[in-house]
Parts: C-alpha cells; sequence; structure tokens
C-alpha cells in the first residue's frame, strides 16, 4: 500500500487574491478524484483562509497542519544568552536550551489554539517548520502533536558556529522517528547525551519529507515542468513499484497554489490527468498526513527502514545517447545512504548519529575485501570493511538473488531489492570490520 498525502501552502500574504484562487482550482481538481488535502496554515493567516478549509473538510475530508517559525525566538535567546556569557559559549548553550525548553511548548500552544478559534472544528496534532530541531521536537511532543511536516533531501546546516548544529534536516524521502536518532548512537558507541534525551520516548513524533520525490530529481518544485515532461508521474510511478519490496511506504507531494494559478488551461488538464492517475493505482490510498501518522504510529514502533530503486535515463554514454543507471536510495533511524548500479559502496552517507550529516570522502570507510565463495547449494560472503569512526553503513551487491535465503549473519539486516540487488546494512566501528553471511538455495 502506497500512503499519498497532498500538502498545500494556504499561507495568505500580500499574494492574498491569488493564492486563494489557486486554492479554489486546487482543491476543485483535487477533490474531484476523492483526493483529500492537508493545507498548511498559520496562526496569523488562517482567518483568511478558514471558511474555505472549513467547507473543503465537511465535503472532502480535509485538514490543517500549523505551520510554526520558532527561528527569530531562538536567534534572540541565543544572542542574549551570547551577551550574557561572554567567555563561555558552552554555559551560554545550555542556559539558551533550558529556555528554549521552557518556551516553546507555550508557544506552541497559543499557536494552536488561534488556529482552533478560526476553526473550531480541529485541533491540529501535525506541524510544520522549515528551522527544526530536537528542542522543537520534544516541545511537539508535549504539547501533545504527532507530527512535523518539512524535512527536506539536501537541506542541512554544517556551521559549527551556529546556536544548534543539530539544525538539520534529518531524512529527506521517507516516513520516519527524527528523535530516535538521538538515541541511535547507544547501538554504535557511547556518546554524552543528557538525561531527558534519553529518559523520553521517541514514537510519538513522526518526520515527514516536504516533498517525496525532491531526491530523484534537483528541481521537483516546478509543477508546471513536471506535468508537462511528465516527471510528475514518473516519480509517483517509482514510488508505486517500489511498494513491491517495502512494508510500509508513504509519498508526500507537496504543491504551491500560486503555481496552480498560473498553470493555465493546458495545466490545470494535465494536473488533472496526474490526480487521475494518481488514484487509478490499486496500491495508492490518499489520506491527509493526520491519517498517515496515524496509520505509520499504528503498525511501527520504530522507524520502518525504506529502500528506494530509481533509474536515471540522464547519463551519456560514450555516442551521446542516454544510458540508463539504476539509482538505489536506503533509510532508517540511523542514516541514508544512496548507491549507484556496478558499485558496492555507497556514493552519499547521511550519519544521523553524528554532528555532521555529510560523510566526507576523507572519512568515508573503505571496502577492504568482499569475498564470494560457493558451495554446492551455499553462497558465503566475506567482508571487510575499515572505518576511521563508529558509524552506521551499508553496501550493495547488485544482481539478482532471488531464490536464495539467508540461513547466517553477523550484519544488522539483509534486504532483498527485488531482482535488482542485495542490501547489507552494517553497523561498523573503528578499525577493521569483519562480516560473513551465509545464503542458500
Amino acid at each position: 500500500m502506497l500512503n499519498y498525502g497532498l500538502v498545500s501552502t494556504a499561507i495568505a500574504g500580500e499574494d492574498r487574491t491569488q493564492r486563494l484562487d489557486g486554492m479554489r482550482l486546487l482543491a476543485a481538481t483535487a477533490h474531484k478524484h476523492s483526493i483529500p488535502i492537508t493545507w498548511a496554515v498559520d496562526a496569523k493567516s488562517v482567518p483568511v483562509v478558514a471558511k474555505l478549509i472549513t467547507e473543503w473538510h465537511t465535503e472532502n475530508g480535509d485538514t490543517p497542519l500549523l505551520m510554526l517559525d520558532i527561528k527569530p525566538m531562538w536567534e534572540e535567546s541565543w544572542e542574549a544568552q551570547q551577551e550574557a556569557n561572554p567567555g563561555s559559549t558552552t554555559e551560554a548553550m545550555a542556559v539558551h536550551t533550558v529556555n528554549m525548553r521552557e518556551k516553546l511548548p507555550e508557544y506552541i500552544s497559543k499557536e494552536s489554539e488561534r488556529v482552533n478559534r478560526a476553526l473550531p472544528w480541529t485541533e491540529p496534532n501535525i506541524a510544520g517548520a522549515a528551522f527544526k530541531n530536537d528542542v522543537l521536537l520534544r516541545a511537539l511532543e508535549q504539547s501533545g502533536f504527532r507530527g512535523l511536516w518539512g524535512y527536506h533531501w539536501l537541506q542541512q546546516n554544517t556551521d559549527p558556529d551556529t546556536p544548534d548544529p543539530s539544525e538539520t534536516d534529518r531524512g529527506g524521502f521517507g516516513y520516519f522517528y527524527p528523535l530516535e536518532a538521538s538515541t541511535a548512537m547507544d547501538a554504535i558507541g557511547p556518546r554524552e547525551t543528557d538525561d531527558e534525551r534519553t529518559a523520553h520516548p521517541f514514537r510519538n513524533i513522526v518526520g515527514m519529507p516536504y516533498h517525496t520525490a525532491a531526491h530523484l530529481a534537483e528541481d521537483t518544485d516546478n509543477l508546471r515542468a513536471a506535468l508537462l515532461n511528465g516527471t510528475a508521474q514518473q516519480h509517483y510511478d517509482i514510488y508505486v513499484e517500489n511498494t513491491a519490496w517495502n512494508q510500509w511506504i508513504g509519498y508526500v507531494e507537496h504543491i504551491d497554489p500560486l503555481t496552480v494559478a498560473q498553470l493555465g488551461t493546458e495545466g490545470l488538464e494535465r494536473l488533472d490527468a496526474y490526480f487521475a492517475h494518481v488514484v487509478s493505482v490499486q496500491e495508492t490510498k490518499p489520506l491527509t498526513l493526520a491519517q498517515i501518522v496515524d496509520d505509520y504510529i499504528e503498525h511501527h514502533e520504530q522507524t520502518e527502514p525504506i529502500t528506494i530503486v530509481a533509474t536515471n535515463t540522464e547519463t551519456q554514454n560514450g555516442d551521446g545517447n542516454p544510458k540508463p543507471t539504476i539509482r538505489t536510495f536506503y533509510c532508517d533511524a540511523a542514516c541514508e545512504l544512496a548507491f549507484v548500479e556496478g558499485t558496492m559502496e555507497p556514493i552519499e552517507i547521511k550519519n544521523y548519529t553524528s554532528e555532521r550529516v555529510l560523510q566526507s570522502e576523507a572519512t568515508k570507510p573503505v571496502l577492504a575485501a568482499f569475498a564470494p565463495t560457493r558451495y554446492r547449494t551455499e553462497l558465503r560472503i566475506a567482508i571487510t570493511i575499515e572505518s576511521i569512526r563508529a558509524m552506521p553503513y551499508g553496501i550493495t551487491v547488485w544482481g539478482d538473488h532471488d531464490g536464495l535465503q539467508l540461513t547466517e549473519s553477523n550484519t544488522d539486516d539483509v534486504r532483498w531489492i527485488g531482482n535488482h540487488a542485495l542490501f547489507i546494512r552494517l553497523t561498523l566501528q573503528p578499525g577493521k570490520n569483519e562480516f560473513n553471511l551465509k545464503l542458500t538455495i
């Protein structure tokens, strides 16, 4: 089953008239195909759109999510503590963090109450944010929220001088429990953590991507181009195909009403055709984000690993013609890994157990040995990987391994990805790491 969630931004500003027109056009097109919309609203502008969203909720099941912007108060608090503690960054950070832990739940509750006054039929339990970190996640959990939307594939913060190095989008294309990453290091090696981080449960807040397909292409925000050249349907179809080897999978699509208002007749017809295609797929279930989060929490107490296989035809071969290239993306609570066909080692690593998300070339592990040996009906694989640090890792063995069954292994996980590859999930310690697998026919 593929859970499909459509999100649209209903925050009115100087573009109020055009945005409202776009909202009406998007709603008419999506609702025609029984696709509910989750409308991203903020406390300031929700009175402008409340009547429309209420109407669509009654007739089509639409719901709101509450957009939060904590960055101004976060930076103001940090600057104040730097001035108060000029000689100690550690002390400034400690006091700043305590202040934010106290202030954020109150801020969230007030914003939620303002939305509830405009939309009395709802109490939002899904939030959205561009600036996010563990302190916000804890505050959301304390305030009764169940999900946070807005995680991006490549957006990150790698500046060590910022007030919170964890202000990073942890996870880009899958649903996950973002607070689980805070405790994931416990399974890899020692790490200094505060009591609150390890004492609280992490499974009450689900992280959701801003736009799932962002990892499949550089520009997924150009709706008109995506509809005209067919990439919107192609990206969606990739996820449909990947339901075959994933236990649970979700697809979030963000469409800005302003872009819908500018589509024109042909663009709206193509959007209509795209939504018709989405609901024509038997494996797809259109839901609001709140419904998808409830389903995820019901079925998974921990982050469910996801593996996505996609074919990229942009690579050129010697004669200038496109040459299809298969890529594999994997994510779980501790990491995201990206692979390209023909290469066993990941070409990109996002390590959520480290303060830095992207792994540099100098610190990447090295696959020192990969030795498969056949014994009649058995395939034994010996793997040696050298690493300078403890970290989550994985390798991809390309090829069709259908018919083989895992009988022995000291790895974390072994996944069959259709007839494309075998994915082996590993946890590395500093130095030489040796793993062994035995598969039988």
